[in-house]
């Protein structure tokens, strides 16, 4: 994608909304009114789910993920986390029983589930944690839901994974995940790392912020 970068830092703060939101180049977005961090495709589990089908990956990139969370909870200090779904990838496994662990662990936090199409545990399952589940979550000017979808708020959802091309001068690119604003919406990045991308087309109006070597990066347009 063509346009003018700015480089913002490791996190950046902008209004949007009347409302004071913090872009962290952790993949995460911080509400500072409502002291609420909110993350989105976690895909919890999915290694154990290819392990599962003779397919070796590594138990410790989702407790990578899990100790990234930690890192947020001890920067921001929410009092609530907001997971726009998608926070496991499939059936129960031996990386659920770690997430239980850490549900129990931050037990002073509020934490809330809006289901996504991979969260398909039992509900008895969720039982074990800390965790509300609901299928959309409003608050303020904000409603959020994993898929987009048109809400009375402004939406905010995941899902998608979203991600932009960056190309230079001699046409060489790099596919980056993305926040982006647009009119109606908001899409926020997949937190996990074992996750694919969906590249977005923005028009000159939208607001995108890639993300790169532990930077946030401002598209202009």
């Amino acid at each position: 994608m063509k346009g003018k970068l700015e480089l913002k830092g490791t996190e950046y703060e902008f209004d949007f909304r009347e409302q004071h939101l913090v872009l962290s180049a952790e993949k995460a977005l911080f509400w500072k009114e409502e002291n609420a961090l909110i993350i989105t495709d976690l895909h919890l589990g999915k290694a154990g789910h290819f392990r599962k089908n003779g397919i070796p990956i590594p138990r410790q990139i989702h407790i990578a993920d899990l100790q990234r969370v930690n890192s947020l909870i001890d920067h921001y200090q929410p009092g609530k986390i907001i997971f726009l779904g998608d926070l496991f990838h499939s059936d129960g496994n031996e990386e659920w029983l770690d997430f239980v662990t850490w549900s129990n662990y931050h037990h002073s936090i509020e934490q809330i589930l809006v289901e996504g199409n991979h969260d398909i545990l039992d509900k008895r399952a969720y039982s074990q944690t800390r965790m509300e589940i609901v299928p959309e979550y409003t608050v303020g000017p904000f409603g959020f839901t994993h898929e987009t979808t048109k809400h009375k708020a402004y939406n905010i959802s995941g899902h998608v994974h979203p991600c932009v091309r960056f190309r230079g001068l001699a046409h060489q690119g790099v596919r980056v995940p993305c926040f982006y604003f647009g009119a109606d919406f908001a899409l926020l990045p997949a937190f996990g790392e074992f996750t694919g991308s969906h590249p977005l087309r923005p028009t000159k109006n939208d607001l995108v912020f890639g993300i790169a070597e532990g930077q946030v990066i401002g598209l202009m347009a």
